[in-house]
C-alpha cells in the first residue's frame, strides 16, 4: 500500500506527458531555472568551442590551415547561408568541383537573420554564429514551457536543459547553422497546439517552414491536434475553434510558397530547392535501400544508419505512447531525408522537438537514467565537434 502511494505521482505525472490536455498550467521559469539555462548553455559553448577547435588543430591540423577562427567554426551549410547573405540566390549552378551545385537547397530565414546580424559585425560567418547561439538559446525555455505544459516534473525540466544543451550533436548549434531556430519554433508551434492558441500556431508555423522545407508538415500535427481537441464534426460543421486551425493551417505554407514563387520568377523553377538536391548526390528511393547500403558500406555510413534507427525507435515510442502528433511530424521529418540517403540524418533526427519528448518521456519512466545518458551525450558531443570543426563529412 506504502508502495503504491508512492508510486501514484510519479505514474500521474507520465500519464499526463502522454495525453492531449486543454489545461493552462503556468508557463513562468523560475529564477533559479534561468539560473541553470544560463550556466548550461555558456558552459556547453565554451567547452564545445575549446575541445572542437584544439581537437581539429591537434588531430587534423591541414583541416584548418590558413584558416581564421570564423572560417574553422563556419563550415558546410554555414558556408552556404553565408553565401546567400552576402550575394543572394544563385542564378545558375556554379559551386562544388562539378559546378553542379547552387544555394537553392537552402531555406531563406537563417542567411536573412545572419544578413541582418553582419550589418553589426561586419563578418558574415561570425554574424550567422551569432544568430545559431541566440536561437539556441532562445530554444532551451520555449522547450522548457512546452514540458510545463505537459506537467513533465522538475527535475526532469532540468534535465531537458543539459540534455539540449550537451545533446551529441549540439556543434550545429554553435556553427552557424539553422537547427537551433528550427527547435525553437517547432517546440514554439507545439507548445501553442497544446495551449489551442492558433494565430501563434500560424505564425511560428510560417516562420518554420522558411527555415527548413520540412517545416511546412507541420500542418499535419496541428490537423491532428485540432482533431483531438475539438472532434472531425466540428469541422465538417465550420464551428469557429475548427476553421481557427483551418486558417492557421492554411496559413503556415505561405512563406514557403512563396519561396517557391520566388525560385519560379528568379530562376524558372519553383522546385529548385529539390531538383538541386541532385548535385549532393540526393536521389528519392525506398529508405530501405539507404539503410541496407549503409550497412554494406560500413564505417561513417554504419554509424549514420545506427543514429537513424535509434531516431526510429524513439518514433515508434511516441506512437506507442499515442503522441500522435508528434509522432507524425517526427516520421515525416525522417522519412523524407531518409529517402535520399543517411547523411546528416543525426542532426536532422537531434534538430527536433518529437526526439527530445521522446527521450525526456524516458527520463520521466526511467528517472535514473538521466545521469549515464547525459555523461554519454556530452562525450560523444566531444568527438562530433572535432569531427566537425576538421570539416570530416560525416558531420556534414
Amino acid at each position: 500500500m506504502l508502495l503504491n502511494t508512492q508510486l501514484s505521482p510519479l505514474n500521474n505525472r507520465v500519464r499526463s506527458c502522454q495525453t492531449v490536455t486543454t489545461e493552462r498550467p503556468s508557463l513562468l521559469v523560475s529564477k533559479e531555472q534561468w539560473i541553470t539555462i544560463v550556466l548550461a548553455v555558456v558552459v556547453s559553448r565554451l567547452a564545445f568551442y575549446v575541445i572542437g577547435l584544439l581537437g581539429a588543430q591537434t588531430f587534423n591540423p591541414e583541416s584548418t590551415a590558413g584558416l581564421d577562427v570564423w572560417h574553422q567554426v563556419c563550415r558546410f551549410d554555414c558556408i552556404w547561408f553565408q553565401r546567400i547573405a552576402d550575394n543572394g540566390y544563385d542564378l545558375v549552378p556554379t559551386w562544388m568541383r562539378g559546378g553542379n551545385a547552387a544555394n537553392w537547397a537552402f531555406m531563406p530565414m537563417s542567411p536573412f537573420l545572419g544578413w541582418l546580424m553582419a550589418k553589426l559585425t561586419g563578418i558574415t560567418e561570425l554574424a550567422l554564429i551569432i544568430v545559431s547561439n541566440i536561437t539556441f538559446f532562445l530554444s532551451v525555455p520555449v522547450l522548457l514551457m512546452a514540458l510545463k505544459q505537459l506537467k513533465f516534473s522538475v527535475e526532469t525540466q532540468e534535465a531537458a536543459i543539459w540534455l539540449l544543451c550537451f545533446s551529441p550533436y549540439t556543434v550545429y548549434s554553435m556553427a552557424g547553422y539553422s537547427e537551433p531556430l528550427y527547435i525553437a519554433l517547432v517546440s514554439g508551434v507545439f507548445l501553442a497546439c497544446y495551449r489551442q492558441q492558433w494565430a501563434v500556431v500560424a505564425l511560428l508555423g510560417m516562420l518554420a517552414a522558411v527555415t527548413r522545407n520540412l517545416g511546412v508538415m507541420l500542418v499535419f500535427p496541428v490537423l491532428i491536434f485540432g482533431v483531438q481537441y475539438y472532434g472531425v464534426r466540428s469541422f465538417m460543421l465550420l464551428k469557429e475553434k475548427a476553421l481557427r486551425v483551418v486558417l492557421s493551417i492554411w496559413l503556415i505554407p505561405l512563406g514557403f510558397f512563396s519561396y517557391m514563387a520566388y525560385l519560379h520568377f528568379w530562376m524558372g523553377d519553383a522546385l529548385a530547392f529539390g531538383h538541386i538536391q541532385i548535385a549532393w548526390g540526393r536521389t528519392l528511393t525506398n529508405p530501405l535501400h539507404w539503410l541496407s547500403y549503409g550497412v554494406e558500406q560500413g564505417g561513417p555510413k554504419l554509424y549514420l544508419v545506427i543514429v537513424t534507427l535509434f531516431g526510429v525507435g524513439l518514433n515508434v515510442y511516441l506512437f506507442a505512447k499515442k503522441r500522435y502528433a508528434e509522432a507524425v511530424f517526427m516520421m515525416i521529418n525522417l522519412l523524407i531525408p531518409l529517402s535520399s540517403g543517411v547523411n546528416a540524418m543525426p542532426r536532422y533526427i537531434f534538430g527536433l522537438y518529437p526526439t527530445l519528448l521522446a527521450i525526456l518521456m524516458l527520463f520521466e519512466r526511467y528517472p535514473r537514467t538521466k545521469a549515464p545518458v547525459l555523461l554519454v551525450c556530452s562525450s560523444v558531443s566531444s568527438l562530433i565537434a572535432i569531427g566537425f570543426f576538421s570539416k570530416l563529412f560525416f558531420t556534414v
